[in-house]
């Protein structure tokens, strides 16, 4: 029994060594369970985010519409070409009288040969007549519609309201019914002569109806005026003595040629050739189916007896 009793403390301090070891080893499993947690957890999350991504891709792949695009701009590029290939242009249709404005009221600046396409600059309102820029001066007047032939795109030229005329009125005769003639207006910086302006003239007669009698009355009542001025206004065959043989007119071509009697003499210079010419020439090619007009002087052209030569 005392050997029992001795043993009993060493039984008791190896059993509580033993428990103190069980709860050791007990406590040492939780740690790791815990880094298993973690480490499982982890993975889950990263899988979840992966798939979302996936599915926003077809999205931006869904870029068929593209080529449609790309399309469209091809069907515009074709028709921008056709509109600037074709600018507004003029086509003068048969020798035309150029007006310092839109109207038969208006002198005229110039003359316009078939065929000519000067610049075209504008229109009138009603378009009924085209501001352009003649070739000969490089100055702008006025064409009837009636006498030329527009092509293009003329809704982009602007519309000119033109102003009246300082120096030139027009006259208020030219609103009468009759034949008219023409003379000079010096230095109102037109295009005949050296800056001058060609002015109708009533003649105090009435039209017939008959081109080759009216023309006949026109010529008859210009040559018959000898005075070097009549109204303000300068006539440059004062000097000249003719007076009018026969006129005929060729339906078909539109041409007049005009026989004139007696003798002109040769212009001082080119400025005064200028204005001989002019008064003849549009006495006559202001009537409406006057393509071209020419004059004789026995078996001689006029114009090569007034041409001046310079020197």
């Amino acid at each position: 029994m005392k050997i029992i009793q001795n043993h009993t403390p060493e039984y008791t301090i190896l059993f509580f060594l033993l428990l103190l070891l069980i709860g050791c080893t007990a406590n040492t499993p939780t740690p790791i369970e815990e880094i298993q947690v973690t480490e499982t957890f982890t993975p889950t999350s990263e899988p979840s985010f992966t798939p979302s991504a996936t599915i926003e891709r077809p999205t931006a792949t869904d870029t068929p519409p593209l080529p449609t695009q790309t399309h469209t701009p091809t069907v515009t590029s074709t028709r921008t070409p056709t509109q600037t290939s074709e600018p507004p242009a003029l086509v003068v249709n048969e020798d035309a009288a150029c007006r310092i404005g839109p109207g038969l009221i208006y002198d005229i600046r110039t003359y316009i040969s078939e065929g000519t396409t000067p610049v075209l600059l504008g229109h009138a309102q009603e378009k009924d007549w085209w501001s352009v820029e003649e070739p000969v001066f490089n100055a702008q007047c006025w064409v009837s519609s009636e006498l030329v032939t527009v092509n293009g795109d003329i809704n982009s030229l602007p519309e000119f309201t033109p102003e009246p005329t300082p120096t030139i009125e027009p006259s208020p005769t030219i609103k009468q019914k009759g034949v008219i003639y023409y003379l000079i207006a010096k230095n109102t910086g037109g295009p005949v002569g050296c800056g001058d302006s060609l002015i109708p003239v009533y003649a105090g007669i009435p039209t017939s109806g008959d081109l080759e009698k009216d023309i006949h009355n026109s010529l008859h009542a210009l040559l018959k005026l000898k005075v070097e001025e009549f109204g303000g206004y300068y006539n440059p065959l004062h000097n000249a003595h003719l007076n009018t043989g026969g006129i005929s007119f060729n339906e078909d071509s539109g041409q007049v040629k005009v026989k004139l009697n007696g003798s002109i003499p040769k212009p001082i210079d080119e400025c005064e050739y200028h204005r001989v010419r002019g008064v003849l020439w549009e006495t006559v090619r202001h009537y409406r189916k006057v393509k071209g007009v020419t004059f004789w002087i026995g078996d001689k052209l006029v114009g090569d007896l007034i041409a001046v030569i310079d020197r």
